[in-house]
């Protein structure tokens, strides 16, 4: 398998994306996908599917530490007081303590960036994410 190195996490270069992925279908196409190979799962709250994603990776029966997992903070949620929270209900739904990768998922104009980042990186500290980022952010 082949990782792609970025700032201290080794990443499965290929991973499987669950977007518009739900329920039974969902949980099942993730433990054949790891049976299959597969090492990195992304998923979101957007999704709506974080309980099917991690029931699809108990049932593979493959070691936590041997996955990683990306779920991405919904930009309802990136005020301070609201991302510890929101964090730590994706954390219940995947029956997991920490995920490899925590991502804000677009941009919110509403929300200072600064505030969400601070308040990212403490969920980070807290342990609830072993590494940090952005999703679909552009730069101008």
């Amino acid at each position: 398998m082949q990782f792609v190195q970025a700032n201290g996490a080794a990443i499965p270069a290929i991973g499987l994306g669950t977007w518009e992925l739900r329920g039974r279908t969902c949980a099942r196409l993730i433990e054949q996908a790891i049976k299959l190979g597969y090492r990195h799962i992304d998923t979101a709250q957007a999704y709506d599917n974080e309980r099917d994603v991690g029931d699809g990776i108990r049932a593979s029966h493959v070691a936590r530490h041997d996955i990683f997992v990306t779920t991405k903070i919904w930009t309802t949620h990136f005020a301070p007081h609201n991302l510890e929270r929101s964090v730590k209900e994706s954390l219940t739904r995947l029956r997991m303590t920490e995920v490899d990768l925590l991502l804000l998922h677009w941009p919110n104009p509403h929300v200072p960036l600064e505030e969400t980042l601070g308040a990212l990186a403490h969920a980070k500290r807290m342990g609830l994410a072993k590494h940090i980022g952005v999703s679909n952010f552009t730069w101008r």
